[in-house]
């Protein structure tokens, strides 16, 4: 094997790439993190349905809109991926300038309207943040989701670390997992841009986790609660997408496994 690239061994009738030869290869190139770094960077790993795979495997890389993902049934077998904050905007204000007033109306009153004041009462706060949704950019943004692993924090003795498998369980929901070089995929992005002049409409990069809910979010950031799931994304405009939701990524160096415990 090259120790540069992966190699795809891949089965069109079983839809499944040979599990042996891959991870042979992946512990040879990756025992200590050293070889990773001729690879550009990091492990990119995708959490995949079995019927996803040809597809995924030949350069498509399916995307999602801001609706789909905040229109998730919270009972959803992928829990992790309800987040009705994304592509939000957020306005604090403070208490120094500004009054909360509050009161219960009966059920089937009129409205008294903003400047009426009539029953209520003050509510003492220190800072409140406004959040403001925008449905029609909902509809125009997808997001591709991906974790990342980094050697230097995610792996001990060429092995993934438990506690990285355990923090990713909730989103991996036992599905299997193709395997990028950080590395070629940016690159394959950069290409892809470059060739259908699409720069601005793209953004890829890790997912900011934060507690900070000031501005509007540009699609890479999430609030802390699910900075375990490692994420590393791609934000894109939807017309950019094929008839499926997708862009092709030709040439990509792809490996699957069955589960992370075989990286």
């Amino acid at each position: 094997m090259n120790e540069t690239s992966f190699t795809n061994v891949y089965n069109p009738q079983t839809c499944i790439l040979s599990p042996t030869v891959f991870i042979l290869n992946v512990l040879e190139s990756y025992t200590g993190g050293n070889k990773l770094k001729t690879l550009h960077g990091r492990l990119i790993v995708k959490f995949i349905d079995d019927k996803f795979i040809p597809s995924t495997i030949k350069g498509n890389i399916h995307f999602s809109s801001y609706e789909y993902f905040k229109k998730l049934e919270e009972g959803s077998n992928d829990k992790g991926k309800k987040d009705n904050k994304e592509n939000a905007e957020f306005i604090k204000v403070y208490s120094n300038n500004h009054a909360l007033l509050m009161r219960v109306v009966p059920e089937g009153s009129k409205p008294l309207g903003p400047n009426d004041t009539t029953g209520a009462f003050s509510v003492p706060f220190k800072s409140i943040a406004w959040i403001t949704s925008y449905p029609d950019e909902d509809k125009e943004y997808g997001i591709s989701s991906f974790a990342v692993i980094d050697p230097d924090k995610d792996m001990e003795n060429g092995k993934i670390k438990d506690s990285f498998i355990n923090d990713v369980s909730e989103i991996s929901n036992n599905r299997r997992v193709l395997v990028f070089s950080e590395g070629d995929l940016r690159k394959s992005l950069d290409d892809f841009a470059t060739e259908n002049n699409k720069t601005p409409h793209m953004l890829y990069d890790d997912v900011e986790y934060t507690d900070d809910n000031r501005g509007n979010r540009n699609g890479l950031q999430k609030d802390l609660k699910y900075a375990r799931q490692h994420e590393w994304r791609i934000r894109i405009n939807m017309d950019i997408l094929d008839n499926n939701g997708n862009i092709f990524l030709p040439g990509l160096d792809i490996g699957l496994v069955r589960d992370l415990s075989e990286i």
